[in-house]
């Protein structure tokens, strides 16, 4: 089995683990620090968030860039390995070291803000430790190299601590700030403990002032794109709370949270897919490159739009089991935030897959400038009227309009006619899996949690019947896959 499809299949387990470890403790945290305490916790979070896109800027994206063109470059040359060690170390102490800098800026900008205006809440102040962890995430690097089980052993290790300090010490609504600083003092932890991998590997950091300079400008540019979403994210949210409340605030951020849980499956492809197809740009490839662009795609249409259309049709068990009567409220947040799902893939695709890796860096972030404001000046017209509602509709405006300006700038490789020849018959498959889904509480009438567990039963199977029936080449090429894996290991 080749290295891309290993760590493919590593990059879905370790997804696969973010996904499950967030379902175990929701239930348990919500019911005991309630919505209240919840809303607090997430207003915090997202006056936070707005000192977090500062610090990471566009690094993730163009440090994965840069660090899979070194490796292209020197990949086909075996007798060049310090030189390929030389140029790594350079390009990465040069990319940290703008990340580096900013994480400072933003820290003591974020400690003076709270000490004026939050200094009597704990919370504020202990997610200070959040922003000193994304300022030591280098995750990008070891993701650019493929090196993904070292990402995994860490975060199974953090996450599994965390998880216990949860439950053996969150035990009534008084804990909130040891939830807080279970979460954002064990991030930190984790990126400590990952730099222990990268200094063994590189011998050391190597930054250079020169250096520093001749990527600021591609980064800032990138920048726009995380600055300009944390205005329909983060920015909206702060409005929300401003005009409607915390509880509100805490309503929408539940919804968020399942929402962020969906968008992870898009993350593991576009992790490993990235290096790839870098590689195939850089060495001309452009046949491989468009093959590999139609794939992904087909992938976002088979995966996602089921995800979205088999949530919003189980939305009032799953937000019962998980989160309680409390919150059911959340219910047509979740539902049109998951719609979002499918917009925000697209955008992964079209804007980091694409339009990064081309050089169309301005394009991409005239796309996230013009999605934030149609998306905030939406949010700020709708949300006195419709509260937590409103906000998801005004997310879901922004992503629809970052997606149409990114679809012009890349029409010369996905049209709009194969884009919808490709979706329409995944979105009627999903459809059909939606109302087998529906039928089932007029089949059965059973507790939520029954209900859940068999409507997700119903809908897995539904689909992959229909796949298979229809003799789909994404279920195919899977099968494929696990088949000669198999094969290899007898």
């Amino acid at each position: 089995m080749s290295k891309q499809k290993v760590n493919y299949i590593l990059m879905m387990l370790y997804q696969f683990f973010m996904v499950i470890t967030p379902l175990m403790t929701t239930p348990y945290v919500v019911r005991v620090l309630g919505p209240e305490k919840i809303g607090e916790d997430a207003y915090a979070n997202s006056f936070v968030q707005m000192f977090l896109v500062f610090v990471m800027l566009g690094i993730a994206s163009y440090g994965k860039k840069i660090i899979a063109m070194v490796d292209s470059e020197f990949g086909a040359k075996p007798d060049s390995q310090n030189e390929h060690k030389k140029a790594l170390k350079e390009e990465f102490g040069s990319i940290f070291g703008i990340q580096f800098v900013a994480m400072w800026g933003m820290l003591i900008l974020y400690l003076l803000l709270v000490t004026l205006f939050f200094k009597g809440s704990v919370v504020f102040y202990l997610y200070g430790f959040m922003i000193i962890a994304y300022g030591f995430d280098i995750s990008w690097y070891f993701i650019a190299r493929g090196q993904l089980k070292k990402i995994m052993t860490r975060t199974v290790l953090i996450r599994i601590v965390t998880i216990t300090s949860i439950f053996l010490l969150v035990k009534t609504e008084e804990d909130l700030w040891i939830y807080v600083f279970a979460n954002c003092f064990l991030l930190l932890l984790g990126q400590v403990y990952i730099w222990f991998f990268l200094i063994r590997e590189l011998g050391g950091l190597s930054i250079r002032r020169e250096n520093l300079k001749k990527h600021v400008k591609s980064i800032l540019v990138l920048a726009v794109i995380p600055v300009s979403a944390m205005v329909y994210i983060s920015v909206n949210r702060v409005v929300l709370g401003a005009v409607q409340g915390e509880v509100e605030v805490g309503y929408y951020n539940q919804a968020y949270k399942l929402y962020t849980i969906g968008l992870l499956f898009v993350q593991a492809l576009a992790a490993v897919l990235m290096p790839r197809l870098v590689h195939f740009y850089e060495t001309g490839e452009m046949e491989r490159f468009k093959e590999m662009i139609a794939f992904f795609f087909r992938y976002i249409c088979a995966s996602i739009l089921p995800v979205c259309l088999g949530v919003a049709a189980v939305s009032t068990a799953l937000i019962h089991v998980f989160l309680g009567a409390a919150f059911m409220p959340v219910v047509p947040v979740i539902v049109i935030l998951i719609l979002s799902l499918f917009l925000a893939a697209m955008s992964d695709l079209f804007g980091m897959q694409i339009m990064v890796i081309r050089g169309q860096n301005r394009a991409y972030a005239y796309s996230g400038i013009i999605g934030s404001v149609a998306s905030f000046g939406f949010n700020l017209f709708i949300v006195t009227v419709l509260a937590s509602e409103g906000t998801a509709l005004a997310f879901l405006a922004g992503n629809l309009v970052i997606v149409s300006i990114q679809l012009y700038f890349i029409r010369d490789l996905l049209g709009l006619k194969q884009i919808i020849k490709m979706m329409l018959p995944y979105l009627l498959y999903s459809l059909a899996m939606m109302a087998c889904i529906l039928a089932v509480p007029h089949v059965y009438s059973g507790s939520s949690f029954y209900t859940l567990v068999i409507q997700c039963a119903v809908g897995l199977g539904s689909y992959v019947a229909i796949l298979f029936i229809r003799r789909d080449e994404i279920l195919y090429y899977i099968i494929a896959n696990f088949r000669k894996k198999t094969i290899v290991k007898r």
